[in-house]
């Protein structure tokens, strides 16, 4: 049997899906002469160099298949390379046996590593970038700091430090604002011009909590009879209290008492401090 022949033939075993009556008939002959061939001290005693030849086909396609050699892509052609190499050489006459072997043992470890490769994985798959966490909402608005937020606050523009109720609104007996720097001229009720500025920041103020009444306090430093002083307070307290309605105050939100220099805010020792205590306040009495 010439070479072509025969690597026909085990090209047809190996390749061929719907087998032919003569291609079975073949490949019965040639698996008896596997079987005769691998019997102990016929083909692996007393061929080592056929051995040898099919060990360094598999070997070689294993290493030319994959620079990057692993286990498994050695082993599946060494066992192709057997097999093919087994088959050829129990097919062919014994004077080609070996070209033979080496043409099925290149089959065989072929097709050991086109059985054995490892199919490359595809990139695995980029991850999807998170989502950006979703603003915090803004605090409700509370313009003058008091605590009620502007859509519950009944009373906006609280100056600060001012105690308020659950609407916003000054408590009852907060000063609501303290009145320093509105003079007058001396041992009178007289309001000096140049208080105008304080006393329209304090209408404004009333305005913006229609809903509370206060009261207008007087004080005096503590120079002078007690009588004298008191009386003197009450003057001053209505004097602004006049200012305060003739700048759109509600007069019945309004009351004016003098206290004269029975609550000071500092000790009567100074200049600095008695002027201190020549001051009117407005303090809530209702809300």
């Amino acid at each position: 049997m010439s070479v072509n022949a025969a690597l026909q033939i085990v090209k047809q075993c190996v390749l061929s899906l719907p087998l032919q009556k003569q291609l079975v008939v073949n490949c019965q002959q040639i698996r008896g002469t596997i079987s005769e061939s691998f019997q102990p001290g016929n083909f692996v005693m007393n061929n080592l160099r056929k051995i040898f030849i099919v060990l360094l086909t598999a070997i070689f396609v294993g290493g030319c298949a994959n620079s990057n050699i692993k286990p498994i892509e050695v082993i599946c052609p060494l066992i192709g390379a057997v097999a093919g190499g087994g088959i050829a050489a129990g097919a062919f006459d014994s004077d080609d046996d070996e070209i033979a072997l080496a043409a099925g043992a290149v089959i065989g470890a072929t097709i050991g590593h086109l059985v054995c490769r490892e199919t490359p994985r595809p990139p695995p798959k980029a991850a999807a970038p998170r989502p950006k966490p979703k603003p915090k909402p803004m605090p409700p608005k509370d313009s003058d700091g008091d605590g009620v937020i502007d859509a519950k606050d009944e009373c906006p523009g609280t100056p600060a430090g001012v105690k308020v109720n659950s609407v916003g609104c000054p408590e009852v007996g907060e000063k609501i604002l303290s009145l320093e720097g509105v003079n007058f001229d001396t041992n009178k009720a007289t309001i000096k011009s140049d208080s105008e500025g304080i006393l329209n920041n304090a209408v404004s103020v009333l305005n913006d909590h229609a809903n509370v009444k206060v009261r207008v306090e007087g004080h005096t430093d503590s120079r002078g009879a007690d009588t004298y002083n008191q009386q003197l307070s009450q003057g001053r307290a209505e004097a602004v209290m006049a200012y305060l309605v003739a700048g759109g105050v509600a007069a019945d939100r309004l009351t004016a008492a003098g206290y004269g220099e029975s609550a000071p805010v500092a000790p009567n020792d100074t200049k600095e401090n008695m002027y201190k205590n020549r001051r009117v306040d407005l303090v809530v009495t209702d809300n």
